[in-house]
């Protein structure tokens, strides 16, 4: 019986990803369309997170519209390549409604700790993208290799794995200039603590 339920979970559609891209690309293009999404100040008046407004203005609300803001084509796309390849598996391994809130909250998370590292070090930037979104999700799949790997001794999955860690590395410090490494960092850090939290024994053992 709970391997029926394995193999139905892992049949379903991954519509909560479908779901992100599409908003993510949606909301992209009808920013581009009111002006240019690679000035500062546009994106701070469609929504961006900056700290100054977030903790001075106290528009919280901030810390979730700059998840679904980018601020060039290429942004975007490699956010969402990346949303959609991870999503597509591990969406139907930890099923709709985790996969949803490890995401959106990984993302607040990452939000939180970029705005809170601009406002203490004064280094005051414009900050958007879906980054620190995916990676909670990337961390959740590392979590979850990890875990797998634990309990069934696979090779393969010790290769997944320093895949998964030569991206993060490549993302943080190969291509650093203009990235916000704070956001990452926030939404890995908080993406292992939601999937200790939403990912209990029996999904980790499926």
């Amino acid at each position: 019986m709970s391997s029926l339920k394995t193999m139905v979970k892992e049949k379903t559609f991954p519509y909560v990803t479908a779901g992100l891209i599409l908003a993510n690309v949606v909301y992209y293009f009808i920013i581009a369309l009111g002006g240019s999404t690679a000035s500062p100040a546009y994106m701070v008046s469609m929504g961006a997170d900056f700290a100054p407004y977030v903790f001075e203005r106290h528009e919280f609300w901030r810390l979730l519209t700059c998840m679904f803001m980018h601020f060039s084509i290429q942004h975007l796309g490699g956010n969402m390549v990346y949303l959609g390849l991870l999503g597509w598996n591990y969406e139907r391994i930890v099923g709709h409604l985790k996969f949803f809130l490890i995401y959106m909250l990984s993302g607040l998370g990452g939000s939180v700790v970029s705005c809170a590292y601009h406002q203490l070090s004064g280094e005051y930037s414009v900050s958007a993208g879906a980054s620190g979104a995916v990676y909670g999700i990337i961390a959740m799949a590392v979590y979850l290799m990890y875990v797998a790997k634990k309990r069934t001794g696979s090779v393969i999955l010790l290769y997944r794995i320093a895949i998964m860690l030569a991206f993060l590395f490549y993302s943080n410090f190969v291509n650093g200039r203009g990235v916000d490494i704070a956001a990452h960092i926030g939404g890995l850090v908080f993406g292992v603590i939601l999937s200790l939290i939403f990912l209990p024994y029996k999904t980790k053992k499926q």
